[in-house]
């Protein structure tokens, strides 16, 4: 039995007015103070995608907060703010996750002297396990995508780093959440859910393979027990991945991926499972800008083989060795 997957992608992404919704996107908020603590009325905090040069203005209000939604996935961003008698202040290499506000307080200085402004470089690090992060959410960047292998080149692998997720069967990459049935997890990609609707296949996707390549998804969250009512459909994990996008710079990849079940290892049994005869997947994407600093192309291009040993069915009188009870007109 062959299967062939073929894949095929285009993304477009808007400076403004991206259409992200539910976990698709991030957001960032934070407060403003002079160095006795006091908030900063109407102090200006612009944000800026450093990849894309997509940018984004906000104002504090009358406590010093700002905040900004529907942000790109990632990084690296740069913050800056300004406010007339103040020395402006500017941190950057700041990457933002998947569906999890990050919060960037800052501190302005009264202008003693003429300064334009004044740069402060940063880093913001983000573990899985944080003590705003209350134990409901985990995240896996495209870094730890790049950095860990995956044999079956699909979410399941990569989600089991959230120690909340188990795989209760290799061959048929079934993954369980807190203790939940296989079959009670939901995933969604770009906030379209893509999940087994018919309970067909056992990896909680409605084909066999994942259908859309892991080459281009940029971020994935992983959200168990959560009570927000944006997030619904399943008891187990809710699983948003979000595909990656263009930037000023032209760039893409070419990748393949070959293997025989003689390669498997054998089981404690000391006998190694026929599930397959070859596997091979070949691809390649590319991405760049359409209207520099404001519209941008992300392609993917993906063909899978598998080939095995299939179930052999056939009508009465064919000698199949499972008998369909129907006849050759």
């Amino acid at each position: 039995m062959k299967a062939l997957v073929l894949g095929l992608m285009l993304g477009l992404a808007a400076s403004q007015g991206a259409f992200a919704q539910g976990t698709t996107s991030s957001s960032l908020n934070g407060r403003v103070t002079d160095p006795e603590g006091r908030p900063i009325a109407g102090a200006l905090v612009e944000i800026v995608h450093l990849p894309s040069n997509t940018r984004k203005t906000v104002s504090t209000d009358e406590q010093g907060r700002y905040a900004s939604t529907n942000l790109r996935v990632g990084g690296p961003y740069k913050i800056t703010v300004t406010k007339d008698g103040y020395a402006g202040e500017a941190q950057d290499d700041i990457n933002l996750l998947l569906g999890e506000p990050s919060q960037i307080n800052i501190d302005l200085d009264p202008a003693m002297t003429q300064l334009e402004s004044i740069e402060v470089v940063a880093s913001q690090q983000s573990d899985v396990f944080r003590s705003n992060n209350q134990g409901s959410t985990s995240n896996v960047s495209r870094e730890q995508i790049d950095s860990f292998p995956s044999i079956n080149r699909n979410i399941q692998d990569y989600v089991r780093l959230d120690p909340r997720i188990a795989q209760t069967d290799k061959a048929r990459n079934e993954i369980s959440a807190g203790g939940q049935n296989t079959r009670f997890n939901a995933i969604r990609i770009d906030g379209v859910n893509t999940s087994d609707a018919f309970g067909l296949e056992s990896n909680s996707l409605p084909t066999p393979k994942q259908p859309i390549s892991m080459d281009v998804i940029d971020a994935i969250n992983v959200s168990v027990a959560n009570y927000d009512v944006t997030i619904g459909g399943a008891t187990g994990a809710v699983i948003n991945a979000v595909t990656k996008s263009g930037t000023n710079e032209f760039h893409g990849s070419v990748y393949g991926t070959y293997r025989e079940n003689d390669w498997s290892g054998k089981n404690q049994n000391d006998v190694r499972p026929d599930i397959f005869d070859t596997d091979e997947t070949y691809g390649g994407t590319f991405g760049g800008p359409l209207i520099e600093d404001k519209l941008f192309f992300f392609a993917n291009y993906e063909k899978s083989t598998f080939s095995g040993v299939g179930t052999n069915f056939g009508p009465v009188g064919s000698g199949a060795t499972n008998i369909v009870n129907i006849t050759q007109a």
